[in-house]
């Protein structure tokens, strides 16, 4: 009997109406949250088969519903329609037109999600994994579809990056090369994959991911937007690996705060992802950067008063209050404080200090001995600087 119910359902949901297809969508998802739902061989493909049909439906209600179907299905049909299924939307992903990518990538998120099983996890990685490998490294992909298999492979590691060891390597690579593509989103993306790998990579894999990004650090070749990318590497590997990273300090460490006080002075940012990169080493490796805390404090409170537009400001002299005025209002046509940045490297700074407390409780008499009453005087003049130019 519920056979030929779920007959009559699947009539519909492949009808002209879009109505009709909408509820039938509908009465299938309530159908397959029922408990007591089975499904025979011959059902379990129709039900795989129309449902991938219906996610390109033009009704974006009816492939909404679609999508819903999934979750149910995955705990309800056999495992080889589970893999069909994401084999089948993988395709779409990578060879499908524009408009059904975004639902094929939904789609293959939803069904990752929902996988339980360690025999359907090693199924579905066994069928994913090169495909979306592929997608990533080829040179005629899109920037869309390398970023949607970016983010589809960072859910698969995320969940069974420890049953896939035997690939790691091959993964590693593939997405390292990716640290140097021209696009900004695909390098964003690239840093979440490896993060999501590293935490289930070997020692000598790790210790392969930290050189080759520390070596692209040390070419003062790089760009900017390299450099910049490769800081927010480090800096993620450590909170993926957390106390694993402490023998990589002696190669990291000195290169960041290298970067951070070299850097020009328009690039808040290097300065922002270096002391974000430092925070985590000082929470995540406490023991082995021990030796570093002393520079790491020095640099802290630097920054913590960090501000160039303050600067820039002191050392202009005005020869007449008209000329004064004068530039004054051009000064305001090319500048506003909503393009000062450089409270990031601050609030950074900050944050970083705080790590090194927390994490080096005995810095705290130093910082009280030394280091407040220098940081209270630098923020005293500062204050009296300002004084000086609102009188003018």
């Amino acid at each position: 009997m519920a056979n030929l119910q779920m007959t009559g359902i699947l009539e519909k949901i492949t009808g002209k109406d879009k109505d009709y297809r909408y509820m039938a969508t509908s009465d299938l998802l309530n159908e397959l949250n029922k408990e007591g739902f089975k499904a025979d061989p011959d059902l379990e493909l129709k039900l795989s088969n129309i449902v991938v049909q219906q996610l390109d439906d033009v009704a974006g209600d009816v492939s909404g519903l679609a999508v819903k179907c999934l979750a149910p299905m995955v705990k309800k049909i056999s495992e080889p329609r589970i893999v069909e299924m994401t084999e089948k939307l993988c395709y779409k992903l990578l060879n499908g037109r524009d408009q059904h990518r975004d639902i094929a990538s939904i789609a293959l998120k939803t069904i990752i999600a929902e996988v339980t099983t360690p025999s359907l996890a090693q199924s579905i990685h066994a069928s994913l994994t090169p495909e979306l490998t592929r997608g990533i490294t080829a040179p005629d992909k899109s920037t869309e579809i390398k970023c949607e298999c970016l983010d589809i492979l960072c859910d698969v590691l995320h969940k069974f990056g420890s049953l896939m060891a035997s690939d790691h390597e091959v993964l590693l690579t593939a997405l390292l090369t990716q640290l140097s593509s021209n696009q900004a989103s695909i390098r964003k993306k690239t840093v979440s994959c490896i993060a999501s790998l590293a935490s289930s990579l070997s020692d000598d894999l790790l210790a392969k991911a930290t050189v080759d990004v520390v070596h692209n650090l040390r070419r003062k070749s790089s760009k900017p937007d390299m450099i910049r990318t490769n800081i927010q590497m480090i800096g993620a590997l450590s909170r993926a690996v957390g106390y694993r990273f402490g023998p990589h300090l002696g190669d990291t460490v000195p290169v960041l705060i290298d970067y951070c006080t070299s850097a020009s002075e328009n690039d808040e940012e290097l300065r922002e992802y270096s002391l974000q990169a430092l925070e985590s080493f000082l929470l995540r490796c406490p023991r082995d950067i021990a030796s570093y805390c002393d520079e790491i404090l020095h640099l802290t409170l630097e920054y913590l008063s960090y501000d160039p537009n303050f600067t820039d400001n002191m050392e202009e002299d005005t020869d007449d209050e008209s000329h004064e005025e004068e530039e004054d209002d051009e000064s305001a046509n090319e500048y506003t404080d909503d393009e000062d940045v450089s409270w990031k490297v601050r609030r950074a700074a900050a944050k970083c200090l705080a790590a090194l407390i927390v994490s080096r409780p005995e810095i705290l008499s130093k910082l009280y001995e030394e280091a407040c009453p220098k940081l209270i005087d630098r923020f005293k003049e500062r204050e009296e600087n300002v004084k000086v130019i609102w009188k003018k």
